[in-house]
């Protein structure tokens, strides 16, 4: 790749997009670090607030996952755009999700469960409860617990990977683009903004009453509305340019909203315009960083379940040495899940999806 693709002057966000080079991966790498810092004092405190990382109550490890849905609803937008195959695309999200999900859960089960559980081989084999977290990983359900008795005595007992509950709502947001695009909306930026905009307003209208509705309609409004900021970002990139000045002045705003109820609308603009910049706007020299490995999946699913292992054999009593050893052995498993599964089953996008079109057609005309 070239590393002239990286330049100082103020492109167009489309411009930008059309580059060979950017600096998305290290981005994502960034924003899983971000989660796996918060989450080092999270599992040993059992309480979100002692993050130490925190403005107007939001904390890095929330401010790093509605990160990963704007960059999320920014490419993946542009990708469906790019090539509007509707099982290329399908194809191409169940090979990017669940290869290296369905490895995590088979070594929650088969590996993590019979180690760290209470259980006797006998009793935790002969569990219905291991086969039910099974089939909540795989089906996006309740991914809260875990193997059963697992880390009996951590302050969060019983659970496995606290961060795939995100990963239920990237996969309504994969469905949410694939409707958009059907209903024609993804073709008018007038109408992404709108329906952006309606999402905003739901996202305040929750926060109202708090109390009366379930944390899934929360969870749901709040990522949908920094997924379709992604969207919007992509059906303006003609409009928006890749600008310091404006990034500057979008952290300002921000911080002038902090002590109100909108500030985490604030708050994704900001992040908004950092993934811009770190992701374009860097000079020439960064550009080598874009060649670095795409770890960002197998730190997010993995970091939990290995600082509840540290923990659970006494290696871990402080959040800092917690960080010091789950982010290098994140890191190695995240490497081995990007070598052994996640890239190889990326490299079969294209003969899956031509295999899936093969079998629709020769059931079409049986």
């Amino acid at each position: 790749m070239s590393t002239k693709a990286i330049q100082s002057r103020t492109p167009t966000l489309a411009e930008a997009l059309d580059r060979p080079v950017n600096l998305f991966t290290p981005v994502r790498l960034f924003m899983a670090l971000g989660v796996l810092l918060g989450h080092s004092f999270i599992v040993l405190n059992n309480d979100g607030a002692s993050e130490p990382l925190i403005l107007f109550n939001i904390t890095i490890s929330y401010a790093a996952v509605n990160g990963f849905f704007i960059l999320s609803g920014l490419l993946i937008t542009r990708s469906f755009d790019q090539r509007a195959d509707v099982v290329r695309f399908v194809t191409a999200r169940v090979l990017r999700l669940f290869p290296a999900l369905i490895a995590l859960s088979l070594a929650a089960v088969l590996l993590f469960g019979p180690v760290f559980t209470l259980l006797t081989p006998a009793a935790y084999f002969t569990d219905i409860s291991i086969w039910r977290y099974l089939c909540d990983v795989l089906t996006f359900g309740n991914t809260s617990g875990g193997p059963p008795q697992i880390f009996p005595f951590n302050p969060k007992a019983g659970e496995f990977s606290n961060a795939l509950w995100t990963l239920r709502y990237e996969a309504i947001a994969y469905g949410g683009t694939l409707c958009l695009a059907v209903l024609g909306l993804s073709r008018s930026r007038i109408r992404v903004l709108a329906v952006f905009v309606l999402t905003v307003f739901a996202f305040i209208a929750v926060r109202t009453v708090p109390d009366l509705l379930p944390d899934q309609l929360m969870d749901l409004t709040r990522l949908g509305m920094a997924y379709l900021l992604g969207a919007v970002l992509y059906a303006w990139r003609d409009t928006i340019r890749i600008c310091g000045r404006t990034a500057m002045i979008i952290v300002a705003l921000a911080l002038l909203f902090g002590p109100t109820s909108s500030y985490e609308i604030m708050l994704n603009f900001t992040l908004a315009a950092g993934v811009l910049m770190v992701g374009f706007g860097l000079p020439v020299a960064f550009a080598p960083l874009a060649r670095i490995p795409d770890l960002s999946y197998g730190i997010y699913i993995w970091q939990w379940p290995l600082m509840q292992s540290l923990y659970h054999v006494g290696f871990v009593r402080d959040p800092y040495t917690m960080m010091i050893l789950a982010l290098p052995l994140s890191a190695l498993f995240a490497a081995v899940s990007w070598y052994w599964i996640e890239k190889p089953a990326l490299a079969l996008k294209t003969p899956l999806a031509a295999w899936v079109k093969g079998r629709l057609r020769a059931y079409k005309t049986a």
